[in-house]
């Protein structure tokens, strides 16, 4: 039917939300960021693309939260390309600002900002168009599904639904077409943004107020980060087709690529990301920076380590066998990048020790869980419940707990820190509960 009038409804706190995003995403390349209050023009700009996702709405579009993932990294650093593209092609996703750019690229606002797109022009026009020789629409059908035909495999027009669960392409908050190159470009620009925080959040006669809240983006927008990776173990891809198409609809992840999220989260999270200490912020602000981290760091652990991910590991190894990302190899990365310091016979210090105590306990969790244990896997029209008794979870987790305990107990005989020496025992003696409970 005819849209005659629409009404968009404006959150009150709009421009607070804007400005928190553009700030953590785009201030190492935008100056006018670097500040409490932005200027008219910029907010104006701001405001601009907001109302015109929302405008899309009232035309029928929904979100479209695959969209940027079709864009290479790489190009989001092309200042001609970028430019000229922009870093999304449908403003219906919730891609924000282009965080991949760095301040050498000299990216201006048009490789910055989102906009409409060719996704979105098309969309309007599959919508709108005029068929002349369509008088009916079951007569308009075939007509636009030859356009959707003509249109497949052109990642421009590629559509991924909100709340898909196990595909990583189709996330809130993400861009570019590989979440561990594109996240790492992101830590690199909120790496450039915290020893600033302080003069940047400063205003005349104002408290330490706005250098908390700003420090707690720059965290929100690490942990968005770590997510984007971490959706990548047990993912499954979903392209959407009708059975005149071909091809099929779902395809696990490579393990290749869960290999890369694993080398990201081992590089960007487990090992400490100290750049989140910073002195001058924690004592005007009382933030405790080592639970700061370790909340990141159970971001990733909870993902990882979890039975739904795991599940879905199985089940990909029952289908393509040795092609698989196999919850063995899960588990064995996992060791090597939290207990390195088993094999490197290093102190462990307070941040990794933290860490460590973190995952036992999440193992433990996992090892003897509540009564309900089934687990829905929600990928394809059937929603199987598979009870974890009855899959190789716990024998992977066992095995790979009392791998760790042995370790364990060897590191702790000849550890000459004492932290260390009863950070060990201590282990060990949870994973002996863990395994044989009392």
């Amino acid at each position: 039917g005819e849209i005659i009038e629409s009404h968009i409804g404006w959150f009150h706190n709009v421009m607070q939300l804007l400005r928190n995003w553009y700030f953590v995403q785009a201030s190492p390349l935008d100056p006018r960021a670097r500040r409490m209050v932005f200027d008219d023009e910029l907010m104006g700009q701001l405001i601009r693309f907001v109302s015109s996702h929302e405008v899309g709405h009232t035309l029928g579009l929904p979100h479209n939260f695959g969209s940027s993932a079709g864009v290479p990294v790489e190009n989001l650093r092309n200042k001609k390309w970028v430019e000229a593209n922009g870093h999304t092609p449908s403003i219906m996703d919730y891609a924000r600002f282009n965080y991949v750019a760095q301040p050498e690229d000299n990216i201006g606002d048009a490789g910055i900002y989102p906009r409409i797109g060719e996704y979105d022009k098309w969309s309007i026009e599959w919508g709108y168009r005029l068929i002349p020789e369509a008088k009916t629409a079951e007569e308009e059908r075939p007509i636009l599904d030859k356009w959707i035909e003509q249109k497949a495999g052109d990642s421009r027009y590629y559509y991924g639904r909100q709340g898909q669960p196990d595909d990583p392409r189709d996330q809130s908050e993400a861009v570019g077409d590989n979440a561990m190159k594109a996240s790492a470009y992101g830590i690199k620009n909120l790496q450039r943004i915290v020893p600033n925080l302080v003069a940047w959040t400063k205003q005349p006669g104002e408290d330490y107020s706005d250098l908390s809240q700003m420090y707690g983006e720059v965290v929100t927008q690490y942990r968005r980060y770590i997510g984007h990776v971490t959706y990548n173990f047990g993912g499954v891809y979903e392209n959407l087709k009708k059975n005149n198409q071909q091809g099929a609809v779902y395809e696990y992840v490579s393990r290749a690529t869960q290999k890369e999220a694993a080398a990201f989260v081992n590089q960007q999270v487990f090992t400490t990301p100290t750049w989140l200490i910073n002195k001058d912020i924690s004592t005007k602000t009382g933030t405790n920076t080592a639970l700061v981290i370790l909340s990141a760091q159970e971001t990733a652990l909870a993902k990882m380590l979890s039975t739904t991910t795991m599940n879905k590991m199985l089940i990909a190894e029952a289908a393509i066998g040795a092609q698989a990302y196999t919850v063995n190899d899960l588990l064995t990365d996992l060791r090597l990048s939290v207990f390195t310091e088993l094999t490197s016979k290093k102190p462990v210090d307070i941040y990794r020790r933290n860490l460590q105590k973190a995952y036992v306990e999440r193992l433990s969790a996992l090892i003897n869980p509540p009564a309900t244990t089934a687990v829905t896997i929600s990928f394809g029209n059937a929603a199987p419940q598979m009870d974890v008794k009855k899959t190789d979870i716990l024998s992977y987790l066992k095995g790979h707990s009392r791998e760790l305990k042995a370790m364990m107990d060897a590191a702790a005989v000849t550890a000459t820190d004492k932290s260390t020496r009863y950070h060990l025992t201590d282990l060990s003696d949870r994973l002996k509960n863990a395994l044989d409970p009392k």
